[in-house]
């Protein structure tokens, strides 16, 4: 199976996951190095497989500022 590896017990398919690359703001000027080196990554923790229950509400209580409905 294609999976993230997190720890010993817990792996993410990669179809659960959703990358993308884009352009990175900061310093450089008008088209000086331009390269795509911003990466999201987005993973739905509710429709998730790899964790049980437990885990998720775990997951949802240390992290839960930093979680989008997105």
């Amino acid at each position: 199976m294609n999976a993230v590896r997190v720890n010993r017990t817990v792996q993410l398919p990669l179809a659960e996951l959703d990358v993308s690359f884009s352009r990175s703001g900061g310093p450089g000027g008008q088209h000086a190095n331009t390269s795509s080196t911003k990466v999201e990554l987005r993973w739905d923790l509710e429709a998730s497989s790899a964790l049980t229950p437990p885990q998720k509400q775990l997951l949802r209580s240390r992290l839960g500022s930093r979680l989008t409905d997105e």
